[in-house]
């Protein structure tokens, strides 16, 4: 946050004289069974150190890119160095590097105003307005409003050379699109977006940073998203009360946009980590097994009614990440690896866009035909203590057989369930989908969103790590399975029609 800058660079400082905690010492293992050594080396106190660490306020969020990335990925590449992992990454390490392309708002060169009579307002970027990218051409103008999305296909002549001042119920649904494109056909200079109620000043900054890494591309003229209560105030201004609004189209004379919006583009390179462990079999080792988990976070935004302004995300990924790297340390702790060899990545770039992931699958660090499967792990430590989500379960015999570890193992007390909510379209949203545009099996387990999704509340002290641990021993177990078995994951006819379906990566 540019307004407490003087208090974020004591933060920094602070971090960078911390030292990071000390790598806990391996549990010892009276049994070697995969279970034993499960129950053994995963435990809730080990889980909890590292989402205490990756979610602490000095790591700032994590943001992609960010100097406390940077740091985290320093300490996952320790400690998978400590476990005794191989390095799989660029020339053999444990990191690789990939260009995070981005535009950047250029401040000086944009602005977004409103002016009724003789009063004027400057609208603030990431705050009360987002933006998609675009050439920059100012727009100025009487904007047309339109009270209903329905209301864009029919257009008058007065929208062509003018502004428009669309009210979007739904928020980013489906007449998002709808009203662009309409918007171009019928000559519009640019349009501006008057979001839904529940888009809050934590969503416009999230949106903005999407928007700035690519989510939507780049459009051949201006279009911006103000929150709810800026287009209430502008038309209560103008005469309109937007709640009660139902006549059709029309030019608001005693309004003036005016706005130009100009982006300089940025690349940074950026960590992702990964480590390696060499099967067993001479015949299977040159396959794998790919276990991911995404480090990243959303960063610093708007302060919430506390005035915390760190979103944390102690839940999305760290808990994940310390999934993953319990998962490594209990394979790493096995007297002799499985058939298959396994990879642990962590990615960043997940919240941008699931860039990192993207990255690693269509940029692999061993032969992409030879990855027979993933296991993605995203908010592992919330809601229901005995439930856990498989998304996609349905597409991959992975789905019957995680069913089958489960009830194998009932003093894990983890009930396996399918998507709570097809709706959300989970199945897209995490880093398992890059796998899955590659044709590779996937498999996502989650415990699903929850109130502080995104937002500063996302803290450690609402994790249960032993959640946390169980999930990971479901997983280790899992991930044992099918590296263990000559026979590698398959498509189900349901995952073949989805293949079938879906765009080119």
């Amino acid at each position: 946050m540019r307004r407490h800058f003087p208090f974020a660079l004591l933060l920094l400082v602070a971090a960078a004289c911390a030292p990071a905690p000390a790598p806990e010492a391996p549990a010892p293992v009276d049994a070697a069974t995969p279970a034993s050594v499960a129950e053994a080396r995963i435990t809730a106190d080990a889980a909890f150190e590292h989402i205490d660490y990756l979610a602490a306020d000095e790591m700032r969020g994590r943001d992609t890119p960010s100097p406390e990335l940077e740091r985290a990925a320093e300490y996952l590449a320790d400690r998978f160095e400590q476990m005794g992992l191989d390095g799989a990454g660029d020339d053999g390490g444990f990191i690789q590097r990939w260009p995070f392309q981005r535009v950047v708002l250029d401040q000086t060169a944009s602005e977004v105003t409103a002016r009724i009579g003789e009063t004027e307002r400057t609208w603030e970027y990431a705050t009360e307005y987002f933006a998609i990218p675009t050439p920059g051409d100012p727009v100025e103008g009487a904007p047309l409003f339109v009270p209903d999305p329905s209301m864009v296909m029919d257009l008058p002549e007065e929208a062509r050379g003018r502004p428009l001042l669309v009210f979007l119920p739904e928020g980013l649904g489906a007449d998002f699109g709808l009203v662009i494109q309409s918007g171009m056909q019928h000559g519009a200079t640019g349009i501006v977006l008057i979001m839904d109620e529940e888009t809050a000043e934590s969503d416009i900054h999230q949106i903005s940073e999407a928007l700035e890494a690519g989510a939507a591309g780049q459009l051949p003229f201006a279009v911006l998203g103000i929150r709810h209560d800026i287009g209430e105030a502008l038309l209560r201004d103008a005469g309109i009360e937007l709640a009660s609004a139902r006549d059709p189209p029309s030019v608001l004379e005693n309004v003036q946009l005016s706005f130009r919006i100009a982006f300089d583009p940025a690349v940074d390179e950026v960590p992702n980590v990964v480590a390696k462990i060499r099967g067993s079999d001479p015949a299977l080792a040159d396959s794998y097994i790919v276990l991911t988990a995404h480090f990243d976070h959303v960063g610093v935004g708007p302060p919430d009614e506390t005035g915390d302004s760190i979103y944390n995300g102690a839940d999305d990924n760290a808990s994940g990440t310390a999934a993953l790297l319990k998962v490594a340390g209990a394979f790493a702790d096995l007297p002799e690896p499985p058939a298959r060899s396994l990879i642990f990545l962590a990615v960043s770039g997940e919240e941008k866009g699931l860039l990192g992931s993207q990255h690693y699958a269509q940029s692999p660090t061993v032969p992409l035909e030879e990855i027979v499967a993933n296991l993605n792990m995203d908010m592992v430590g919330r809601n229901h203590p005995d439930t856990i989500y498989a998304i996609g379960e349905e597409y991959t015999t992975v789905g019957a057989l995680i069913e089958e570890v489960a009830a194998e193992h009932p003093e894990l007390g983890l009930v396996v369930a399918p998507d709570p909510e097809p709706e959300e379209q989970a199945f897209l949203r995490s880093d398992h989908y890059s796998f899955v545009q590659q044709g590779i099996p996937a498999l996502m387990l989650t415990s699903w969103l929850h109130d502080d999704y995104h937002l500063p509340s996302d803290t450690v002290e609402k994790i249960d790590a032993d959640k946390v641990a169980r999930v990971a021993r479901l997983t280790f177990l899992l991930a044992h399975r099918l590296a263990s078995d000559p026979e590698a994951p398959s498509w189900t006819a349901e995952g073949e029609q989805l293949l079938q379906g879906l765009p080119s990566p």
